[in-house]
């Protein structure tokens, strides 16, 4: 996971500034990799998505230095998911 985790945050560095969407789209595109990965590991739908999500999100935490910014990156996505 340590892998796709750095793609992530290479992915995040690549550009100066993203919009909010762009970033729930980023977060979207490498969570799912990274769930696939999960179930090609044997995990559970559940635990894939899971671990999935939580590998994801503590790139962007860690990248993303404003509490507010996370939450509305994070609110788009589960509003996009929810359709």
């Amino acid at each position: 996971m340590t892998n796709l985790q750095d793609e992530f945050r290479n992915e995040l560095k690549s550009k100066d500034k993203f919009t909010v969407a762009e970033y729930a789209a980023l977060y979207k595109t490498h969570s799912d990799i990274a769930i696939e990965a999960e179930l090609n590991n044997g995990a559970s739908e559940h635990q894939a998505k899971a671990m999935g999500n939580y590998y994801t999100v503590a790139v962007l935490a860690n990248f993303i230095a404003s509490e507010n910014l996370l939450a509305r990156i994070l609110a788009l996505h589960e509003s996009t998911e929810e359709k």
